[in-house]
């Protein structure tokens, strides 16, 4: 038999093991969802307001932010959470045969913590390049 100063505290150990190494992995896996969530809304915005732009032969950055932020809303993101850029000169005609370069940043939670909401972020940006349709004019 041991003696009683060799005697762990099971308690204490179990607590602080669970606080320290099970606590955070689980924050983290709880956040995973909400980063790849983010990502896959910046690319499809992305891709979406270079196509219209494309489409119309116009650089519109209030049309382009305003169809971002609609369809932030409609898949379950913030609008103050995204914004939207284009590589051209606002009002400019997009050049028939060339391309339009639409980038998307969005928001991302540090940690979301389950009750609490998002504690600190960071900001990921999606690009997408579209090619300008040759018979485009600008209206």
């Amino acid at each position: 038999m041991r003696p009683a100063s060799e005697w762990g505290f099971i308690a204490t150990e179990l607590a602080f093991g669970v606080a320290v190494l099970v606590l955070p992995v689980a924050l983290l896996v709880l956040t995973f969802p909400r980063w790849s969530e983010r990502q896959v809304t910046a690319r499809v915005i992305a891709r979406e307001v270079a196509r219209r732009s494309a489409r119309d032969g116009v650089c519109e950055l209030s049309a382009a932010r305003s169809l971002g932020s609609t369809m932030a809303r409609n898949l379950g993101v913030a609008p103050g959470d995204v914004g939207v850029e284009l590589g051209c000169a606002d009002g400019a005609a997009l050049v028939a045969g060339g391309d339009v370069e639409a980038r998307v940043t969005v928001a991302m939670p540090a940690v979301q913590l389950p009750g609490v909401g998002a504690v600190g972020a960071w900001s990921w940006t999606a690009r997408h390049r579209e090619p300008v349709d040759r018979y485009v004019s600008a209206r």
